[in-house]
């Protein structure tokens, strides 16, 4: 196949123009996804976790959590950035080429992990109606998500 016949032909180029803007597409897509996903399993996580100590307070009883979060989170990713300079006909040309850096598994590298944050948590108890018990639900959740207390509902489970 003769490339000087492919670059004339508009088809072409536009064809090659999409595979090209969809691999890049693809390959910048893939780490920001799997951020998400641990993300959201570590919400999922934390609602359990809470649960299940909040359920071993004295007179607690039975309890479900709903936690809700005003941002998902985010992970900084590791880049490997290469800079290529020119000098053509006087000008000064730089281009960079940025690449996630995965470790032998094929997981990006974190450098920073912000976790999502709690805009409000609903606590329902079977002993929700004991003052003492509420208020140590609402402590415990504080200590462990770092809120305001406004920011805490126990209410009594039927």
């Amino acid at each position: 196949m003769d490339i000087k016949k492919l670059f004339k032909d508009k088809k072409s180029i536009i064809y090659m123009g999409i595979i090209f803007a969809v691999g890049i597409f693809m390959m910048s897509g893939t780490p920001r996804t799997a951020a998400k996903i641990e993300n959201t399993r570590q919400t999922r996580d934390i609602s359990r976790q809470l649960e299940k100590i909040l359920s071993e307070v004295e007179g607690a009883g039975n309890v479900k959590v709903l936690i809700s979060y005003s941002s998902s989170g985010e992970k900084i990713l590791a880049y490997d950035s290469e800079e290529e300079n020119r000098a053509e006909d006087g000008r000064d040309e730089t281009n960079v080429k940025n690449q996630v850096v995965y470790d032998s598994s094929r997981t990006p590298f974190v450098l920073t992990e912000y976790m999502p944050e709690v805009q409000g948590v609903i606590i329902a108890a079977q002993g929700a109606d004991n003052e003492n018990v509420k208020n140590q639900l609402i402590k415990g959740t504080m200590a462990l998500l770092g809120i305001e207390e406004h920011k805490i509902e126990v209410l009594k489970m039927k």
